[in-house]
């Protein structure tokens, strides 16, 4: 076939129309099927669900449900029914082979391939938090186990909660493989998250206290190591030893002991009468009235006399207060031991008593700075480190002298000083002298100074003063932060800063600064003040920085300063500024647990429901959004978790907000009807007994709410409101360790970290540790219903029956015992208490008592031992006040004392860290803040002055330290600069610039009649008429517009356009090849076009080829 049969060929050309078809089909085909395959992706998929689960109450478990809660969807709930035992949930339990906590391991087993590890190679430190703030860390070595006590007075809410990190030169490539905590009373098992996580703690049933193992699994190139924790939990009651004193006039103090600790207060001769105080002990706390709390004990020494005295009567009387012969003061110690709950609290209250003479030693720097230290009468203080570079040739000049409102009379008899680094050589000074300061061994040298003064009774003084001596090394500290400067931070939310600082040893090796060392130290502040209580994180340290809100506006900077040094006085330093910003409401802040409480209706808890914390939110809406499921709009949305039951509530969001009811899809184990089940109270109780068992914990409490004069109503289903049950029913809540605030829900705000319960009750209350005025309580309570577990502890009283037999029944609940009890023995409780015990029938008979404690030079150091039972307890130990010769920035020694017995012993101490005086001190150019103990000045820097203007007055205050410029300086004022807004004045005195913001028509600059400052007309200004004449032009073309410049005398221009003109077409004309063409007359562009007869023909030259039969000729 030839070229030109193929291209006539029918075939080619139904080919090319089957083409021409198919495009247009399948551009019309696929747009449909992008739109089907572009479908929204499934918000849900691949999210993973965190379950919620509950916390079983420990009785009755048949009539209780596990339930778990998918984030953000419904909760699901197994109905129970009388065949409970069919439908029973199975419980998650640990191995029987693994339940001895081992993880199956044996301590010291090092596997095939790896050897022994040993602490400075890797070890894993668990940090908690108390509720105090102070951390506590406890380091465990490989494949061992540590063992450390928690009391519910450290915990909120008993809520602990820790975090954990790897240290030694195998944590770099060594990770946490596993974390699990195994419950010992019920050998339940829980896996742990690291790096952090926290859990409740609660006591075992039917005890105070529940062991948990923690054990994590780390895994290094070698092998896998274990890391054991032995946790004991005791739950103590809330109970506080209040003591007020009084002397002369309105001369008084009152202080507020927490259990096992000591408060202290000082006394002066001429504070009181007669020389005798009189005071009031009482104990308070949240569970002092039901826990029966009350004071057992009081005895007191002092100084001044050998032995012990009783304080009687015990809860006020007047104590007589004398310094011995000789002396110019003496100290009281008040021992107190109390009772709640059959567990015993120590208390101690330090009195010191003495004249007000002090002694104050000054010194002068090379630079002219002058700094004090003042020191008490038989105390220890010591003085700022002062360092090489601010000596000449190592020698401090000095002056010391004696005050206070009793020192006329007193004179400086001794001034002495040893010097460990001068071979612990003692040289004998005056009160104006100059001493030769040394280091030790290249490092911090101390420099103890013994001051002796004599009064003109012949009374003696003596004054302890240290001033450590150090060399200052060169800046080649590297100091690491994990944050820049002009980075953004929130303001009033907790923003955690890592800090680490390194150096080199003596023998060039790279070395870790502590944050507090014995001669090394990291100092952060933030706006000059000091951030305390860091927490090791590796290498490094982990502080807590927490700006403050500007007084207006939105946004303020923060000075952020981090110090390093170390042992040798090699130093260095960081200054950052940070540009906080507040926080708006809506704005996450932080995390929160939230608990839903029902052990009183034998539900149990459920929780935890984790919940961002947003700014400015009230629990009202924490409640509708995490509880209910609500969306509560904007500010704050809805949560990502919520349990969704459904509810009923008084008031609203905003106001007034309380719980009427929840729906919970759970069933009580209550009693349901509206009466009491019987017409006496011995059918009432026995009633109660059968439905629930006699002994357990709900009958106990069901006892109780009957005893107490609650009306019973009816109660039925899975909501649970206000009145349902009994007349004292309803929902409380319980947040930040504040227990049920006495404010609506919509008053109060959740803070970061906090957990939130809220907690059913039956009787105001009174059945969950939160009662108050009376009301609903007629007998008292010895039950308690929190965090799925019902707490009894019987009120047991005596009662002789008419035959003359005695009997012991619990007041609350009035279930009896009936064993005579004629064999009695005292038990060691184990608590520091032992109980008076029946052998024949075990009951307790009374109250705990105190171990009667003895001590003999023969017994152990570590213990006394009770003589009535025989228990051994440990010292408790208190710090003798005075015998501390730590330093702010330096460790020392002190003497402890066993307050129980008396026993004295000597053991190291920590650097007490600065204190801020809170307040400024000034001098002309600067400003600084000093600690109270020891004086080191802080934050000083130059005034910031801004002006403050006053009625009838003017003045400059310093932004930072708020004092007046004329009141620290006084100087004339120049004018600086100066324009219509603003003038600046210069201080001849003390340099500084200050300036005045203001409207000054004086000082307006005007240009062209208007002020180049402020933009003000020139009211003097006469208006230039302008006279413009042609200075160039240029032409229009066919294309290009023109224009026409014209210029005033004055040098003002200004142009008007000319437009372009356009072409001047001639006629059309045939060009050729079916084209026709036209010129322009005026530039000779041309212009060119197809004629319609060629377009035509073209067309059906092709129409006819694809279509011969349709198109002919």
């Amino acid at each position: 076939m030839d070229w030109n049969s193929l291209f006539h060929s029918k075939y080619l050309r139904g080919g090319l129309c089957a083409v021409l078809i198919a495009a247009i089909l399948l551009g019309l085909w696929l747009p449909g099927t992008g739109l089907k395959e572009a479908q929204l992706d499934d918000p849900l998929q691949g999210e993973g669900v965190r379950e919620i689960t509950v916390l079983k109450l420990g009785e009755n478990l048949e009539q209780l449900n596990t339930i778990s809660v998918p984030s953000g969807g419904q909760t699901k709930s197994t109905e129970p029914n009388d065949k409970a035992s069919e439908t029973q949930p199975e419980e998650t339990q640990p191995d029987s082979s693994t339940d001895d906590g081992s993880d199956g391991q044996g301590d010291g087993d090092q596997g095939e391939d790896g050897g022994e590890i040993s602490p400075s190679e890797l070890s894993l430190v668990l940090t908690w938090h108390p509720d105090s703030g102070n951390a506590k860390s406890v380091s465990c070595a490989a494949d061992n186990t540590q063992a450390f006590a928690v009391s519910s007075y450290e915990l909120n809410e008993g809520l602990f909660r820790f975090s954990v990190n790897l240290t030694g030169t195998l944590a770099q490539d060594a990770k946490i493989v596993n974390g699990i905590s195994i419950t010992e009373s019920t050998q339940t098992a829980r896996e742990l998250k690291w790096p952090s996580d926290s859990l409740i703690m609660n006591p075992a049933a039917g005890t105070d206290k529940e062991v948990y193992n923690f054990s994590f699994t780390v895994r290094t190139a070698e092998r896998d190591a274990f890391f054991r924790y032995k946790i004991t939990y005791q739950k103590l009651p809330d109970v506080q030893l209040s003591f007020t004193w009084r002397g002369t006039g309105n001369h008084k103090g009152t202080l507020l002991c927490l259990p096992n600790g000591s408060v202290a207060d000082k006394i002066k001769n001429n504070q009181l009468g007669g020389g005798r105080i009189s005071y009031e002990m009482k104990l308070v706390g949240s569970d002092a009235e039901s826990a029966g709390a009350r004071i057992v004990s009081a005895s007191y020494t002092s100084d001044g006399a050998s032995g012990s005295s009783q304080l009687e009567p015990i809860d006020q009387g007047f104590l007589d207060m004398k310094m011995p012969a000789g002396e110019t003061s003496n100290t009281y110690r008040i021992s107190v031991t109390a009772l709640a709950n059959g567990h015993r609290a120590h208390f101690e209250v330090i009195l010191h008593y003495g004249n007000d003479v002090t002694l104050e030693m000054r010194y002068t720097l090379n630079d002219g700075s002058e700094r004090s230290i003042f020191c008490q009468n038989k105390q220890s203080r010591t003085a700022d480190t002062v360092y090489d570079d601010q000596l000449t040739g190592d020698m401090l000049p000095y002056e010391m002298s004696v005050v206070g409102s009793d020192a006329d009379g007193v004179e400086i008899t001794s001034v002495k000083c040893t010097q460990p680094g001068n071979n612990n050589k003692t040289l004998t000074l005056g009160t104006s002298d100059a001493v030769q300061l040394y280091l030790n061994g290249g490092k911090t040298g101390q420099n103890n100074f013994t001051i002796e003064a004599k009064d003109d009774s012949g009374n003696q003084y003596i004054f302890k003063i240290n001033v450590p001596y150090k060399h200052k090394g060169t800046k080649s500290i590297d100091i690491d932060l994990k944050l820049e400067d002009q980075d953004e931070i929130p303001n009033e939310v907790i923003t955690n800063l890592l800090v680490t600082a390194q150096g080199k040893d003596m023998a060039g090796n790279t070395v870790s600064i502590p944050a507090k060392g014995t001669n090394e130290f990291i100092l952060v502040t933030l706006d000059e003040i000091e951030v305390t209580n860091p927490t090791s994180s590796g290498d490094g340290w982990e502080y807590g920085l927490f700006p403050f809100n500007p007084e207006t506006g939105d946004r303020n900077e923060h000075t952020l300063y981090v110090y390093a040094e170390d042992a040798y006085g090699n130093w260095g330093e960081e200054k950052l500024t940070l540009n906080g910003f507040r926080v708006e409401p809506g704005q996450k802040i932080g995390e929160a647990d939230i608990y839903v409480d029902m052990t009183v209706l034998g539900v149990g808890v459920v929780g935890p429901i984790p919940y961002e914390v947003l700014a400015d939110e009230p629990i009202s809406y924490v409640v509708a959004k995490a509880i209910m499921g609500k969306d509560t709009g904007e500010p704050f949305g809805a949560a990502s978790d919520t349990l969704g039951w459904r509810g009923d509530y008084g008031g609203t969001l905003d106001t007034g907000f309380y719980l009427r009811s929840l729906n919970t899809d759970y069933h009580a184990d209550a009693l349901e009807d509206a009466v009491w089940p019987g017409s006496t109270e011995e059918e009432v109780l026995e009633a109660i007994d059968a439905r629930f068992g006699a002994g357990t914990g709900l009958a106990v409490l069901w006892r109780c709410l009957y005893r107490n004069g609650l009306n019973k109503s009816a109660g039925s289903g899975s909501t649970f409101g206000e009145f349902d049950y009994t007349s004292g029913s309803g929902w409380m809540y319980s947040i930040g360790g504040s227990y049920y605030p006495g404010q609506s829900m919509s008053a109060v705000r959740l803070k970061d970290g906090d957990v939130l319960t809220l907690r059913y009750t039956l009787a105001y209350g009174w059945d969950i540790g939160g009662g108050s005025d009376n009301y609903g309580n007629v007998v008292g309570y010895c039950v308690e219903g929190r965090n799925g577990i019902i707490y009894v502890n019987h009120r047991w009283e005596t009662a002789e029956d008419p035959d003359g037999s005695v009997r012991y029944v619990c007041r609350c609940c009035g279930m009896v015992q009936d064993c005579p009890h004629a064999h009695m023995t005292y038990k060691d409780l184990e608590d520091g208490t032992h109980i008076l015990l029946c052998e024949d029938c075990q009951a307790v008979i009374g109250d705990p008592l105190p171990h009667n404690w003895t001590y003999d030079a023969g017994d152990t150091e570590d213990n006394h031992v009770c003589a009535e039972c025989g228990a051994a307890e440990q010292h408790f130990w208190k710090e003798v006040e005075g015998t501390n010769t730590a330093t702010c920035t330096e460790p020392g020694v002190s003497t402890v004392r066993c307050s129980v017995c008396g026993m004295e012993k000597e053991e190291e101490a920590e650097a007490k860290g600065h204190t801020l005086d809170n307040r400024w001190n000034h001098t002309a150019l600067e400003h600084y803040q000093k600690c109270s103990t020891c004086g080191e000045e802080f934050g000083r820097g130059s005034h910031e002055y801004v002006y403050e203007p006053g009625i009838g007055w003017e003045d400059y205050a310093c932004r930072i330290c708020g004092e007046l410029h004329e009141f620290l300086c006084g100087g004339a004022l120049t004018i600086q600069e100066a324009t219509c807004q603003r003038i600046v004045y210069h201080c001849d005195s003390c340099g500084y610039d200050m300036t005045k913001p203001g409207t000054f028509d004086e000082y307006h600059d005007y240009v062209d009649g208007f002020c180049r400052y402020c933009g003000a007309e020139d009211p003097d200004h006469v208006p230039h008429e302008h006279d413009y004449h042609e200075t160039h032009r240029v032409d229009p073309t066919c294309t290009e517009d023109g224009y026409v410049e014209y210029t005033c005398d004055c040098g003002d221009t200004h142009t008007n356009p000319l437009p372009a003109t356009g072409h001047s077409w001639g006629e059309w004309t045939p060009a050729g090849d079916g084209e026709e063409v036209r010129y322009c007359g005026v530039c000779g562009a041309e212009d060119y076009r197809t004629t319609e007869a060629d377009t035509y023909s073209i067309q059906m030259l092709f129409l006819s080829w694809l279509f011969p039969k349709t198109y002919q000729k």
